[in-house]
């Protein structure tokens, strides 16, 4: 369909086409009042929510549940995630995430750590 769009526009050129290329709308223009409902739309309260929702949900299938046990005390602590517990032992995500990859699984030699099954 591109192709015999494209032969018409170049055959009869007309004056209402905008664009000279079948299926592109490079060189397009939109006018101000369109452009004033784009934006509006984008910053909607309904497209702002289903962005916040989109944003909660990646992040929640991407967490990763961590048992710290700390061999001292015998104590365990659940966290939702990696982040979550890095700060709760005061050391970062990617010492966590270390610490499941390696076979001791040990932080300050004293949080033992495994994934939540």
């Amino acid at each position: 369909m591109l192709e015999r769009e494209q032969y018409y526009l170049d055959n009869l050129q007309p004056e209402y086409n905008i664009v000279k290329t079948a299926g592109s709308t490079l060189g397009y223009k939109h006018t101000e009042e369109s452009l004033e409902k784009m934006r509006n739309f984008v910053l909607s309260e309904e497209v702002l929510a289903r962005k916040r929702l989109s944003t909660v949900n990646a992040t929640a299938s991407r967490r990763v549940a961590i048992i710290v046990e700390d061999i001292e005390t015998n104590e365990k602590s659940e966290y939702v995630s990696l982040t979550e517990a890095g700060e709760a032992l005061g050391v970062s995500k990617a010492a966590v995430s270390q610490a499941l990859s390696r076979r001791l699984r040990l932080i300050q030699k004293r949080y033992a750590i495994k994934r939540k099954t």
